[in-house]
């Protein structure tokens, strides 16, 4: 894949400017604390995210003091919001699916990419794992050859693709690929209102041991605790995923003849760049703040077996609790001691 060049080194040369400045004003003397400004994050409703925020919102509101606030938005918002400041922080951008709009904003400046919240993030299409074995579907294409198992309950003549959630960057492409394969001649495709209508639309069929067709990612819960197979899909490739994207964006371009699988790519950290000014420490943290793949799946294990029912301050918690080793690497000495007492009173 080819590299592409952003103006960090501007954005690093200013970031340590306003860190120097922030460290000589504090050392100017005593002076009346003043009022911290809220930190918003977005919310684009999917469970990785929940905790990361969780996370991210315990450690800066105990540790340093800042007020946070977390909203809900779509991914049409969100890009909107974050280069105009109205939202500050997004934890998972999957930059993959937004590569031209990231591009853009990087390049003009107006938000920062901030590291690696955790390894890569991979995006698939599933069905049972019996399904595959019972009746050796493997590839993609072999779906054509079964969509009665898959039917459409209100379409006796197609079967069903459960896509992801109205408003999400993968929801179009996800139809791209399905129109460049060949597969809506056979499925109707479904989109999702919410995290928790897709996850039943996938969970409930595989309860009942029904086939179910859909799409999802990891790291999930419910990739762990069912067992899921990931069809066969022709390998990433830069040239075809650029045509994918430019027919999300253009229809007259559809359907494409081709198309391939998602890449896998790192899930990294996306900030309005005024950030590094309004609250350069929290700044600082962010940039070192990697949560990992493998305890983000362990958390989201923890939430499950424990039935905590959606309540992601008790999964950040536990992360914080389990994974102290980690953490404190990311904060300053005072706000290790001062969250380190806060997890202490609960």
């Amino acid at each position: 894949m080819k590299s592409i060049k952003f103006p960090y080194k501007r954005w690093l040369l200013l970031f340590v400017a306003l860190l120097m400045t922030a460290t000589l004003v504090a050392g100017c003397g005593p002076a009346a604390e003043e009022e911290k400004p809220t930190i918003i994050f977005a919310d684009s409703q999917w469970e990785s995210l929940w905790i990361c925020n969780a996370i991210a919102k315990f450690i800066i509101e105990e540790g340093y003091g800042y007020p946070v606030e977390i909203i809900t938005m779509t991914t049409a918002v969100w890009q909107v919001s974050l280069p105009k400041g109205d939202v500050h922080v997004h934890l998972e951008m999957w930059k993959q699916n937004i590569m031209d709009w990231f591009n853009e904003e990087t390049a003009a400046g107006r938000i920062v990419e901030l590291g690696m919240t955790y390894e890569g993030g991979p995006q698939f299409w599933i069905i049972p794992q019996w399904v595959h074995e019972q009746y050796n579907i493997n590839t993609i294409l072999d779906m054509k050859d079964h969509w009665e198992l898959f039917k459409d309950p209100a379409d006796a003549t197609k079967g069903v693709f459960v896509n992801s959630l109205i408003g999400w960057a993968c929801t179009v492409i996800n139809v791209v690929k399905m129109e460049a394969y060949g597969l809506t001649d056979y499925y109707n495709i479904i989109d999702t209102g919410s995290s928790g209508a897709l996850d039943a639309a996938l969970v409930g069929p595989m309860k009942k041991h029904e086939p179910v067709f859909g799409y999802y990612w990891a790291p999930t819960a419910i990739m762990g605790m069912y067992d899921w197979y990931i069809l066969e899909e022709p390998e990433y490739d830069e040239e075809i995923w650029a045509k994918v994207t430019a027919a999300v964006d253009d229809e007259s371009l559809r359907p494409l003849s081709e198309a391939c699988a998602y890449e896998t790519v790192p899930i990294t950290k996306g900030v309005w760049s005024g950030l590094l000014e309004m609250a350069p420490d929290v700044s600082t943290m962010l940039l070192k703040m990697v949560v990992g793949l493998e305890p983000l799946n362990d958390t989201c294990a923890w939430g499950i077996e424990t039935e905590i029912a959606g309540d992601y301050e008790k999964s950040a918690i536990y992360y914080l609790n389990t994974y102290e080793e980690r953490w404190k690497t990311w904060v300053t000495d005072d706000a290790y001691n001062k969250i380190k007492a806060a997890l202490a009173e609960l």
